[in-house]
């Protein structure tokens, strides 16, 4: 019986990765004409596994620590800490060192759907991107540090597999998603699309270690999200200075 739910998970694992890789290749296809369409097709091929999963599952709210239990039993403060440094730091970064800001609104026209939060930012879609955000950033976190994560810790390789080892395989992940669309979708810089790869995979290190810590979703799920939209009022800002 341990072989058969074993051999499932595995399954259900690689069906998980193969929809991630195909929801970006489709994705970026779409958005080379339309952005918000290649991002709306890409939250919607998202949500099939996902959907399929809290189908599975008995209680899956509870399973990966959503219920307002789990959210009790966190140190919010402190949370919402660590998100504020990640985005100081992370922004600091940005602008003394790549100067990021600057180049995304200068060659806007060059980005596709890996600045969506800049397409947000100068549309009339404000309030919309923040609802955006808001889905993309739970999507997001019940894929890497729930689908992904949780099933590396349930499957043998053929032992069972180190916590450790699945909070790195998923922040390595969740930094490839933010890159390939960088990669092949601007000019610029190598230094500079390489730095797309790296602070999203430390975010994810950052979210997948709390995610084993509090047995929960909630911590990188209220950090993600403080990110994202810390960082599209700043774009807001930005652009209307410019």
């Amino acid at each position: 019986m341990e072989k058969i739910m074993d051999k499932s998970n595995k399954n259900w694992l690689i069906f998980i990765i193969f929809t991630l890789i195909l929801s970006l290749i489709i994705g970026n296809r779409v958005s080379g004409n339309n952005i918000l369409g290649g991002v709306i097709l890409g939250l919607i091929l998202f949500m099939i596994p996902i959907g399929l999963e809290f189908l599975k599952k008995r209680d899956p709210i509870k399973y990966y620590g959503l219920d307002f239990n789990s959210l009790k039993k966190l140190d919010v403060k402190r949370i919402l800490i660590i998100a504020i440094f990640l985005f100081a730091t992370i922004s600091s970064i940005d602008h003394f060192v790549f100067n990021l800001w600057k180049i995304l609104i200068n060659q806007s026209n060059q980005i596709s759907v890996g600045s969506t939060t800049l397409f947000l930012a100068k549309s009339n879609l404000f309030f919309s991107g923040i609802i955006v955000i808001f889905s993309g950033t739970l999507l997001e976190e019940l894929w890497f540090r729930g689908l992904i994560q949780y099933k590396l810790k349930s499957v043998k390789f053929p032992k069972q597999l180190n916590p450790h080892f699945a909070i790195i395989f998923q922040s390595f992940l969740f930094g490839l998603i933010h890159f390939i669309p960088i990669y092949y979708g601007t000019n610029f810089q190598l230094k500079l699309k390489f730095w797309f790869f790296t602070y999203p995979t430390i975010i994810g290190l950052v979210l997948g270690y709390l995610n084993e810590k509090y047995q929960s979703l909630w911590p990188g799920w209220i950090i993600h999200y403080t990110n994202n939209l810390s960082g599209l009022f700043l774009m807001v800002i930005l652009i209307r200075k410019a």
